[in-house]
């Protein structure tokens, strides 16, 4: 990077931790831009320009006039990527996993599931938001584990990862559900018996929409609590896709037949197998989100676990996502793209499972996702190859916005870089 870049970059750190006011409008200049169509024709562009106003991309190509207000960062070819997004975590409900006081990921033996709301948990203060951010991601859906028997984990939420007292731009994108072996730990381990109670659930759901009032009345233990039944009525109105967790072959096509036999918008989780009944998951035009990294069986369930599930996937023409399904861990969604890719999927098919399809999956693709016009301007601008390891954020924008790529652990290493011996230990000097 030269002094001029340098500089510039200093500029824009400096400027999302003071809160000084910046230009609205910014140009990043002499970029190979990449996810410039939609999750289904992700495009790219050499040399190309992305300009910035007032939050939104308001342009994005070759021969872009540079408006003359704008603060200009020319990215030196290097790759330009949307913000990534994580379809599946506990950031800001998981702050220490072992620690109870730390963790509202976790629900017990809690009399309600499907009612919960992740958003009622958010900690926007979490040391693990700047971590991720620093790592390219800037948006994310965050959910809650479904607890004790219930089979159900409540709303997920879509947050942003600007540092704001407020990241929630979507309070129910997701509801959440196990079946598989998931599902039928809580059913007397047993597969039919965890398919019967899904359906009684939903069957419970139907009757409350249908009279609420004689619901209660008619209430039996065994039947979902009235607030879960009113939270499952917006997955069979379609007003809210529920996530489901499945990961063999058998499992995945019955979930399938569950989407169409109760006509819930479904997006299937874990999918270990699920390059083994690629097509039907294809003609139900289903997402899927996977961990592509995946290749050894933990249960009898992954025993068909492949890396090359994510390419067999999209040469069936699926929807794909990534998601480890940790907290801690978004930041290496890259490392699973570049994984996915070193096994037969496409560079920009991956690129697109950590950008436009969690976008598409989620109902956002019109806001986020790609660097196109009118989309809210998370921006990348990246070292190298965003699939390599090597590669690091350059510079950050969300919603328009400078980054800072400081965290806690930039802190740490600031601090004890320096290990040689003074009279008190490093943390007394408060660097």
């Amino acid at each position: 990077m030269d002094m001029k870049k340098l500089i510039s970059t200093l500029a824009f750190g400096m400027a999302a931790l003071t809160g000084v006011a910046t230009a609205q409008t910014y140009a990043i200049t002499n970029g190979h831009l990449m996810m410039t169509g939609d999750a289904a024709d992700p495009g790219e562009i050499v040399n190309g320009t992305v300009i910035i106003r007032d939050g939104v991309i308001v342009a994005a190509g070759r021969n872009v006039t540079i408006p003359d207000n704008a603060e200009v960062y020319d990215a030196g070819g290097a790759p330009v990527t949307p913000g990534l997004f994580s379809p599946i975590s506990g950031l800001a409900l998981e702050e220490i996993e072992l620690a109870d006081d730390a963790n509202d990921r976790r629900v017990g033996g809690f009399p309600l599931s499907a009612s919960l709301k992740a958003a009622d948990a958010i900690n926007p203060d979490s040391t693990v938001i700047p971590v991720s951010r620093s790592a390219g991601v800037t948006r994310a859906h965050v959910g809650l584990l479904a607890g004790g028997d219930t089979q159900f984990g409540g709303c997920g939420a879509l947050i942003v990862l600007d540092g704001s007292m407020d990241p929630l731009i979507k309070e129910c994108a997701a509801q959440t559900a196990l079946l598989g072996y998931s599902g039928a730990r809580r059913a007397g381990d047993n597969r039919a018996a965890s398919i019967a109670m899904f359906r009684r659930a939903l069957t419970d759901a139907r009757n409350y929409a249908r009279d609420p009032y004689l619901y209660n009345q008619r209430w039996t233990e065994g039947h979902l609590p009235a607030e879960d039944a009113d939270a499952l009525g917006d997955v069979l109105s379609g007003d809210v896709p529920i996530i489901i967790s499945a990961f063999s072959a058998p499992d995945i096509r019955r979930t399938l037949d569950l989407a169409d036999e109760f006509g819930f918008d479904l997006i299937l989780y874990g999918a270990v197998e699920a390059w083994r009944v690629a097509d039907e998951i294809a003609a139900a035009d289903v997402p899927v989100i996977i961990d592509p990294m995946t290749n050894l069986p933990y249960l009898w369930e992954d025993m068909g676990a492949t890396l090359a599930n994510a390419a067999r996937l999209e040469e069936a023409g699926v929807d794909v996502a990534f998601a480890n399904g940790e907290t801690h861990n978004i930041r290496l969604m890259p490392q699973m793209a570049g994984n996915a890719v070193a096994n037969g999927m496409s560079h920009l098919g991956a690129l697109a499972a950590i950008t436009a399809v969690p976008a598409r999956i989620f109902g956002v693709e019109d806001q986020l996702g790609t660097l196109a016009p009118g989309k809210a301007a998370d921006v990348v601008v990246w070292t190298g190859d965003p699939l390599e390891l090597s590669s690091r954020p350059r510079v950050i924008f969300i919603d328009g916005k400078p980054q800072s790529l400081d965290s806690r652990q930039s802190a740490l290493v600031k601090r004890y870089r320096n290990l040689e011996r003074r009279d008190l230990p490093t943390q007394y000097y408060g660097q």
